[in-house]
């Protein structure tokens, strides 16, 4: 009766302690990086014992261009914005990532849409403003860019001063006056 006792309580022991390290094992990670020279994102996920599934490439329109007029001067600069860690239970989180430039913060449509828009020379003097790594000269050339999106959206905003809404009046819903 002791023995089994004793084998009992090492067996709940030893459940005890894999579950408590089960929470601490990072199981998988989320990783994810963007290119600061051309604003092109990639990522993956990546499993404790090595293996990396669901890869994922989103390919910006200036590194298109680059690799179409360009392709001998197109250079990657890889920096991770995301390494999302979770445990088997998913109780623990890590997290760690890199740093990246002022590039990240700018929309990553908002860019294309850019890069579309100006001609080829205009196109190489940005990637070469994103490729020189000065952080000042880049959030110069993105606020170059942000300035004129916020003065269009706030010359759409219609004469009587109020902007567009899709939201329902808080006094709740109004019928056209024809409806009764």
């Amino acid at each position: 009766m002791k023995r089994r006792l004793v084998i009992g309580l090492l067996i709940a022991g030893a459940i005890i302690v894999a579950l408590w390290a089960s929470t601490m094992l990072i199981a998988v990670t989320d990783r994810a990086y963007i290119c600061e020279n051309t604003g092109s994102r990639k990522g993956h996920r990546e499993w404790f014992f090595g293996a990396h599934t669901n890869p994922w490439y989103r390919k910006s329109e200036l590194e298109r261009f680059m690799e179409a007029k360009h392709p001998d001067l197109l250079k990657h600069r890889w920096t991770s914005y995301m390494g999302s860690g979770r445990s088997l239970i998913p109780l623990v989180q890590s997290c760690g990532h890199g740093r990246p430039g002022p590039i990240f913060f700018l929309d990553s449509n908002l860019l294309d849409n850019l890069v579309l828009s100006v001609a080829d020379d205009q196109r190489l003097v940005l990637y070469r403003t994103f490729s020189e790594a000065n952080k000042e000269a880049i959030q110069m050339k993105i606020d170059s860019i942000i300035e004129p999106s916020i003065r269009k959206a706030e010359q759409d905003v219609p004469s009587d001063g109020h902007k567009p809404s899709s939201r329902v009046p808080s006094d709740g819903p109004t019928a056209p006056a024809d409806a009764h």
